[in-house]
């Protein structure tokens, strides 16, 4: 029976020492990994909200791009081409009805001086589409028609340049949101938010000389 005994003592032993040495090893292997991972935080290069800005600076994109958010740049060029295209397209129609209102106000001034002035070859508001023929549409030949069409040239003119200057500042607010967009990104890059979102709810007591005991709840947030 002693020996029984004796043998169930020792083999308890063994499991008691060999459990206690793999929960050693387990937790060697917990801090090194530990240790590891903030090697690595520590080895890591800082991000540089700094270095974002100026990168938008200097080229567009490059900031989200240092800011691991390249599925932006697609979007912040796409802006850029459809405002560019605006530009052009509203300083073509400006310049074609700035030059037929310039030539336009020049054929009336000869006209007012010499009513035989001939009709001038290809003027620049044939250029310009139209629903009528200046030339023989009798409603232009008459004082009314023709100080009409003036202004009508010249209202054109004021909207599309309007329009394209319009376009220049979206461009720069475009440019604008790029420095700002990077910037602000670039401060919360290294911000960690845990998976866990939890909130706790516990009652709480708490005692003053003056107030006596309080009972009450205690919120906390964990992120």
């Amino acid at each position: 029976m002693r020996k029984i005994v004796l043998i169930i003592s020792i083999i308890l032993f063994c499991y008691r020492g060999e459990a206690a040495v793999r929960e050693r090893d387990s937790a060697q292997v917990e801090i090194v990994a530990d240790s590891m991972e903030m090697i690595k935080k520590v080895l890591r290069k800082p991000h540089s909200p700094h270095k974002a800005t100026i990168m938008a600076m200097i080229l567009p994109g490059s900031g989200q791009i240092y800011n691991r958010q390249w599925w932006k740049v697609p979007i912040l060029y796409g802006g850029i081409a459809a405002d560019i295209y605006g530009i052009t397209w509203n300083q073509r129609h400006f310049k074609d009805y700035r030059d037929a209102y310039v030539q336009w106000v020049r054929y009336l001034e000869e006209k007012a001086i010499n009513p035989d002035t001939p009709y001038p070859e290809n003027p620049a508001w044939d250029k310009i589409p139209k629903g009528f023929d200046v030339q023989t549409d009798p409603f232009l030949q008459t004082k009314a028609g023709q100080d009409w069409f003036k202004n009508t040239l010249n209202n054109r003119k004021t909207s599309f340049k309007r329009n394209r200057d319009l376009c220049y500042i979206v461009m720069a607010a475009i440019y604008a949101i790029n420095i700002i967009d990077a910037a602000v990104y670039a401060h919360f890059y290294n911000f960690e938010i845990d998976d866990d979102l939890s909130l706790h709810i516990q009652p709480t007591t708490t005692y003053t000389a003056m107030g006596g005991g309080f009972v009450g709840l205690t919120l906390s947030l964990n992120f």
